[in-house]
């Protein structure tokens, strides 16, 4: 009953977004099936979009070896795309990342912890990757960005966030696990509350990237060429929304901040809170259609996680896939 209450709450508040943006005027329905016509600006933002979930692939295969596990690139590609769909289906319930983790867990016994790990950090490169997307084009052109709105309403968002991704590599990679201190406090809890191993067993799989620095370097990496091919991407749809006087270089600085805000997962490919902060970020550097650019980035990731739905049925079907109870994976 919980849980109902809580997913009528968000699908009520994503529907109070979306009513409000349209009632501004800021979600045009009119606008949006006008950009989908626009074939030559849509289909290779499209084509983009599904070579950078693509790589996505590439790179948890590259964490996956780091901790050990060794799965062919077919079934990791499902895997990827699996989790995609049930990202898309259940947001907030049972999320692609507990799928992915529980799969895993039936092709490898005993490893479910690292493989989790592997989620999480990939999860951790993804995101660490948007800030120094966003960071490092700000800084490098920082006078033409100085005195401007924009800068104004971003600049400690930004500068925070950087230093955040630093401290938390600085510490991965510079604390030596005798001298851990959090460690330290996760085991001596361990022995009072015996429910918090599972959270002791996920940091160490996460602090054992302390040993394979050249896969973190490697993930964070292909992270921020995704991210700059996902800005433009972002820049053909608002091609092909009308606007033509956007600049790639502020995209790759707000869309990155737009995308940090989707984190949370309240709808399907964070249709709402997305709308709202890309029309947020992308005001800032003079775009009034932000909203409908996130509408078909969400419409491009809801295709991508409809063909990772297929290929879940398909090996349902033929038994490559064991069965799965959402509450024991989530």
């Amino acid at each position: 009953m919980k849980s109902k209450i809580i997913l009528a709450l968000k699908i009520l508040f994503v529907f109070g977004l979306l009513y409000f943006l349209a009632q501004k005027g800021f979600i045009s329905v009119e606008a949006t099936q006008g950009a989908l016509k626009q074939w030559k600006k849509i289909l290779p933002a499209m084509l983009v979009l599904f070579l950078t979930a693509s790589l996505g692939v590439v790179r948890w295969q590259w964490l996956l070896e780091a901790q050990n596990i060794h799965l062919s690139w077919k079934k990791i590609f499902q895997l990827t795309f699996i989790g995609n769909f049930f990202n898309i289906a259940l947001p907030g319930a049972v999320s692609g990342d507990f799928v992915k983790a529980y799969y895993i867990g039936q092709e490898i016994k005993g490893k479910r912890s690292k493989a989790f790990g592997s989620i999480l950090f990939d999860r951790v490169a993804g995101v660490s990757a948007l800030v120094l997307v966003s960071a490092g084009t700000l800084l490098l052109d920082y006078r033409s960005y100085l005195n401007t709105p924009m800068f104004s309403a971003i600049q400690f968002l930004v500068g925070t966030a950087a230093i955040c991704v630093l401290a938390f590599y600085g510490y991965l990679f510079l604390i030596q696990e005798h001298h851990d201190p959090i460690l330290r406090a996760l085991r001596r809890a361990e022995k009072v509350f015996k429910k918090t191993s599972a959270l002791t067993r996920i940091y160490e799989s996460l602090r054992h990237y302390h040993h394979h620095r050249m896969a973190v370097v490697k993930a964070v990496f292909l992270s921020a060429l995704i991210h700059l091919a996902l800005g433009w991407a972002c820049l053909n749809f608002a091609e092909a929304l009308g606007e033509s006087q956007l600049h790639l270089s502020s995209i790759w600085i707000v869309a990155p901040l737009g995308l940090l805000l989707t984190a949370v997962p309240i709808a399907p490919a964070g249709v709402g809170t997305g709308n709202i902060a890309f029309l947020y970020f992308f005001h800032l550097i003079g775009s009034e259609r932000g909203a409908d650019i996130f509408s078909l980035l969400a419409l491009s990731n809801i295709i991508i996680g409809g063909l990772g739905g297929l290929i879940y049925f398909r090996f349902r079907s033929e038994g490559n896939l064991p069965g799965m109870n959402p509450a024991e994976a989530n």
